[in-house]
């Protein structure tokens, strides 16, 4: 469960902001949008938030650098060595900002108990790592280093001051000895099978899904097309799923064929060059067959996926995450949820997550869309909805639930008229 995410000195980011997905006091809509926090009687986390903002606003900066923060933990140990960098950037409209390193903080729920964990970093190097724990609901320091390189009073070989509370149990020392200026000590406790630390390392891992539109669909619909040739049942749900969008499909075939490399002569194949695309031209990948009926339902009509509609092609993309997410109670971030949907199409999809009876584990949505037909007081409550905004070139986040609006107040209406900021000013296009 995802309780805030911060973070500053991030691209666009410039001071601190924070995405909260705690519930306000409103009762509206408070049993169907969100669920009780574990070990509080009267905190509640929501199940989504929308955000809203024009055009190079920040939207996707927050999803991205939650992305970050998800492949540095995951990754810093193994798959990066000595004199790697981080991919982070400072906001650089500021000549100071550009010196200083980038901050991530999370705070997020999992087996009951309530961790925060934090880093301060640059390409080069982490300035700062720690991790709170709330096993008691006093906060305990589990463990913190930082990065003392010109303090006269303190001498380290590798220039950290590390701390570890009683509460972390098991190696500590051994691991350390591990970490380098360019990783985490997460990542490599992990790495060593540390039991306490393992379980918040896969929560990185298995628990944050992100789709964004850097990520191929063609790859992305991969994921959902094995997943239908592995388990029958879960094909069974994305087949009702593209029934029930009214898609004009009957059901999903998918066979296995090796990997097209039909590109001889061309030096790059969208961008990427061929020298990337041949690594697979051995692997077996799901083809996948969307079944259509005539309309006298006699004959059948199969069509190659990449033959469908972009918007039945962007669902079934969506239909793997989707309801993995809700099956297992994890967090979905989506950058721009309605691209190739309909409006209809992408608020059925957001109601899902506020629905206890098919949100049944406490699975959480983060998405960003232009689509206003969703600003609407009876899909979300006003601490769901939050907003983007440049000011200074600096991206400020804010959620509806600080304009307090009526009742029976129209939300698209007022977003369009600016009431909310976050929109783009445009005194007329002309060429």
């Amino acid at each position: 469960m995802l309780v805030e995410f911060s973070l500053e000195n991030y691209r666009s980011f410039k001071e601190r902001q924070t995405l909260s997905m705690v519930a306000s006091e409103d009762e509206a809509m408070l049993s169907s949008n969100s669920f009780p926090m574990p070990k509080t009687k009267d905190l509640h986390l929501l199940t989504s938030a929308v955000i809203y903002g024009a055009n190079a606003s920040g939207k996707s900066n927050l999803l991205r650098a939650m992305q970050i923060l998800q492949n540095i933990v995951v990754s810093s140990a193994s798959r990066m060595q000595k004199g790697d960098k981080f991919d982070v950037q400072p906001f650089l409209l500021n000549a100071e900002s550009k010196k200083q390193p980038t901050g991530f903080e999370v705070i997020f729920i999992h087996d009951k108990i309530r961790y925060e964990y934090g880093v301060s970093l640059d390409e080069n190097r982490v300035y700062e790592e720690w991790l709170l724990a709330y096993p008691k609901k006093r906060a305990q320091t589990w463990f913190s280093r930082t990065y003392k390189p010109d303090n006269p009073d303190f001498q380290a070989d590798d220039g950290y001051e590390w701390s570890f509370g009683a509460g972390l149990k098991g190696e500590k020392e051994r691991i350390k000895n591990f970490v380098r200026s360019n990783s985490l000590f997460l990542s490599h406790a992990a790495q060593n099978n540390h039991p306490q630390l393992t379980k918040l390392f896969d929560w990185f891992e298995e628990n944050l899904n992100m789709i964004s539109p850097l990520i191929s669909p063609y790859f992305s619909g991969l994921y959902t097309a094995d997943r239908c040739e592995e388990y029958k049942e879960f094909c069974q749900k994305v087949v009702n799923l593209l029934i029930q969008a009214d898609l004009d499909i009957s059901d999903i075939k998918i066979e296995m064929r090796l990997f097209p490399l039909a590109f001889e002569g061309k030096k790059a194949i969208n961008n990427t060059p061929f020298s990337y695309w041949e690594q697979f031209k051995d692997m077996e990948i799901p083809d996948i067959k969307i079944i259509h009926r005539t309309m006298d339902y006699e004959q059948i009509v199969t069509l190659n996926l990449e033959d469908e509609s972009e918007g039945t092609k962007r669902l079934f993309e969506l239909a793997e995450p989707w309801l993995n997410v809700l099956k297992d109670g994890e967090i979905l971030m989506i950058d721009e949820l309605d691209r190739s949907l309909h409006p209809v199409l992408s608020t059925e999809l957001a109601k899902m997550f506020n629905n206890p009876d098919i949100n049944k584990n406490q699975a959480q949505l983060i998405f960003t869309t232009h689509d206003t037909s969703l600003l609407d007081g009876e899909i979300f409550r006003p601490d769901q909805i939050w907003f983007t905004e440049k000011d200074k070139s600096m991206t400020k986040l804010y959620s509806l639930h600080d304009f307090k609006p009526c009742e029976d107040e129209s939300l698209q209406k007022g977003y369009l008229k600016g009431r909310y900021g976050a929109i783009p000013f445009i005194g007329g296009l002309n060429i």
